[in-house]
């Protein structure tokens, strides 16, 4: 039996963990809030421990943007949908093209990407889909510690925020054309 040459474990690991650390931050705000209309819905009681805990970790992540620097996942003083997702994820590129397709003559400055290879690999996922106008960033730190905590994976994860930076609605999965229309608006910064 010959050996074959495989991929270092510890780039394949640490790739691993990047995609349950970021998918898994945003996906923990789905036990606080699903893919509907909330409007319809009552709101969870705000003492509930796993929406706290979910919406904090979310909300205090840092991430690299494509100078480096250190800045947090979710803006404050405007509402924004976040967006994690890879560069080898079929259904994230089919969302950044619906994007595309819907976004205007002023772009998206209100969407927040985060994709798990880095900023930069963001950044070109976004030019070669035609979305402008986008934040791009990138995982930050050492992904062990967040992989224990958070367990959901999976791209791509949206998360809608209010002006205060907190989560009020979270899509993990592709969201369908319909759902990026009705967000197109906070995409927008309007």
């Amino acid at each position: 039996m010959t050996n074959l040459p495989t991929p270092a474990p510890a780039k394949v690991a640490r790739r691993e963990m990047l995609a349950w650390m970021i998918a898994g931050a945003l996906g923990l705000a789905l036990l606080g809030r699903v893919a509907v209309d909330r409007t319809a819905s009552p709101p969870l009681a705000a003492e509930d421990p796993a929406v706290g805990q979910a919406r904090a970790a979310v909300t205090g992540l840092l991430v690299r943007d494509s100078a480096n620097q250190r800045v947090p996942l979710t803006p404050r003083g405007r509402p924004a949908i976040l967006m994690v997702n890879s560069k080898t994820c079929s259904f994230c590129r089919q969302a950044l093209k619906d994007i595309a397709g819907l976004q205007g003559s002023d772009g998206v400055p209100m969407l927040r990407v985060v994709t798990l290879e880095g900023a930069a690999a963001g950044r070109v996922m976004l030019t070669a889909m035609g979305v402008r106008g986008a934040f791009s960033g990138g995982p930050d730190g050492d992904s062990d510690q967040v992989l224990l905590t958070f367990r959901i994976p999976g791209t791509p994860v949206f998360a809608r925020t209010d002006s205060s930076g907190r989560i009020v609605e979270t899509v993990p999965g592709y969201p369908g054309r319909e759902m990026i229309a009705r967000w197109m608006p906070v995409m927008r910064g309007r």
